[in-house]
C-alpha cells in the first residue's frame, strides 16, 4: 500500500497518494494562507507509547556577495574554494551540551512545554565559493535531539493520547559558541559567525557596513513551524504505515497505523511558497551587493494511530488513539474524511482514462481519414551522363 510520508528514509518523499489528493483538493478548493519565511525543515516521528525520539531540524541559509565592481572584497574572495564542517554531540562535547541545556530552557520558558532533550547531537556545514563576480555562502546546520517527557497524557481505549508538540517552535536569539577541534570557537547560530572566525579578512571589510546586519541574524529558528497552526497542516490517515526500522531481510517491515502531518507544500491553502531574497547595497571601498535568501520552512511529522492536530492554550498538541473510534472522523485539515479524498482521487483517475480513450480514439480515426487511396505517382528518370560524355556527342556530330 502507498503510503502518506516517510521519515528519515520515509521523510522527504510525498508519495503519489498525497500527491493525487492534493491535486484534486487544489482544483476544488478556492483560497490562500499567507506563507510563513524560515529557514527550517523538520522531521519527527512520534510513537503513542512516547518513547524517547529522535527528530531532526535542518537550518538553512544561502547568501551571494557581488563584488563585479572590484575591490577589497574581490581580492579576498575570488578563487575562494573552502568547506568549514564539523560533526559532534553533547555527549563528547561540553559546549554542545551547554547548548542543549540553553533548549530545553526555551522549551520550558518560551514554549511552556514539559519536553527535555537528553542527548543533542550538531552537524555543521559552510561552503564558501568565490569566482570573478562574486561569492556565496551556503549554510546547513543539522540537530538531531533526543527528545523525552512529551507526552501530556497518556490515554487507552477510547481515550486519546495527548502529546505535546509546541517543543519543535523553540528559537535561540544569543550566539551559540561550539569549540572544534579543528577550527577552535565558532558561533554557529549567524551567517557572519564563521566569517568572522575563519576569514577575518573579509569580516573586516564587512565589519560597520550595511551587509554586518542581515549577516547577523539568527539561523536557529524553528519558530514557523507554530506560527502555522498545527490544525491547519495537510494530514493523512494511513491505515498500513510501514516502520522501516523493523525491516530486516526477508521481511517487510512492521506496519501500524499512522497519521501523518505536513506543512509546507505550495498548494491553495498555504499559497505558492517560493523563495524570498533580502537585497541589500552598501560602499566600503567599492559599490557592493548583498542577497540573503530564504525559503519557506517545512515540517513533517509522522503520529502513530489515528491523529489530530489541535490547540491548547495557543500552543499546538496532537490527540491520537490506536484505533479509529465510532465516534471520530477520518479527516483532513481542510475538513474532508480521506475516504472522500480518494473518492474524488479514483474519480480523477477515471476522468484521466475517459480523456485517454477520447483522444485515442480521435488519433485513430483521425489516421483513417488521413489514409491516401489514390495510385501511387509514377516518375520518369533521366538518364546521367558523365561529363566526359559530351565531347564525344560533340566528335560524333562534327563526324
Amino acid at each position: 500500500m502507498l503510503k502518506f510520508i516517510t521519515i528519515r528514509q520515509r521523510v522527504h518523499t510525498v508519495t503519489k497518494r498525497f500527491l493525487l489528493a492534493s491535486a484534486v483538493l487544489g482544483l476544488l478548493v478556492f483560497g490562500t494562507v499567507a506563507p510563513i519565511w524560515a529557514t527550517v525543515d523538520f522531521n519527527a516521528y512520534l510513537p503513542i507509547e512516547g518513547t524517547p525520539i529522535t527528530p531532526e531540524f535542518k537550518f538553512t541559509k544561502n547568501v551571494a556577495i557581488d563584488y563585479s565592481n572590484g575591490g577589497k572584497l574581490k581580492d579576498a574572495l575570488m578563487g575562494k574554494n573552502m568547506t568549514i564542517s564539523f560533526s559532534d554531540n553533547s555527549d563528547n562535547n561540553t559546549s554542545i551540551k551547554s547548548f542543549m541545556d540553553a533548549i530545553n530552557t526555551e522549551f520550558a520558558t518560551d514554549r511552556k512545554s514539559t519536553a527535555i532533550i537528553t542527548n543533542l547531537k550538531v552537524e555543521y556545514q559552510v561552503q564558501v565559493n568565490g569566482d570573478d563576480k562574486g561569492a556565496t555562502f551556503d549554510y546547513l546546520i543539522r540537530l538531531i535531539p533526543t527528545v523525552t517527557a512529551y507526552t501530556l497524557n497518556k490515554g487507552g481505549g477510547d481515550v486519546p493520547t495527548v502529546l505535546d508538540i509546541s517543543w519543535m517552535g523553540f528559537a535561540i536569539k544569543n550566539p551559540v559558541v561550539i569549540t572544534t577541534q579543528q577550527y577552535g570557537n565558532l558561533d554557529i547560530n549567524s551567517p557572519i559567525g564563521v566569517i568572522q572566525s575563519q576569514l577575518p579578512d573579509v569580516y573586516n571589510i564587512l565589519k560597520g557596513s550595511a551587509a554586518e546586519g542581515p549577516l547577523s541574524i539568527n539561523l536557529i529558528d524553528a519558530s514557523p513551524l507554530v506560527g502555522y497552526t498545527i490544525d491547519k497542516w495537510n494530514t493523512l490517515f494511513d491505515p498500513a504505515y510501514t516502520l522501516s526500522e523493523t525491516a530486516g531481510y526477508g521481511y517487510a517491515g512492521q506496519k501500524v497505523a499512522v497519521t501523518g502531518f505536513a506543512y509546507g507544500q505550495s498548494d491553495l491553502y498555504q499559497g505558492s511558497l517560493k523563495t524570498q531574497d533580502t537585497d541589500v547595497d552598501f560602499t566600503v571601498d567599492s559599490k557592493y551587493h548583498l542577497t540573503v535568501i530564504e525559503r519557506a520552512s517545512s515540517g513533517t511529522i509522522d503520529v502513530a494511530g489515528h491523529a489530530n492536530g489541535y490547540m491548547v492554550q495557543d500552543t499546538p498538541a496532537i490527540s491520537t488513539l490506536t484505533q479509529v473510534s465510532t465516534g471520530s472522523s477520518v479527516q483532513t485539515a481542510q475538513g474532508l474524511s480521506t475516504t472522500t479524498i480518494y473518492a474524488m482521487a479514483g474519480f480523477a483517475v477515471i476522468i484521466a482514462i475517459g480523456v485517454f480513450w477520447f483522444s485515442n480514439q480521435k488519433m485513430k480515426a483521425a489516421m483513417k481519414r488521413g489514409v491516401d487511396t489514390s495510385p501511387p505517382p509514377t516518375f520518369q528518370y533521366e538518364e546521367r551522363k558523365h561529363w566526359v560524355d559530351k565531347f564525344d556527342e560533340e566528335k560524333k556530330k562534327k563526324e
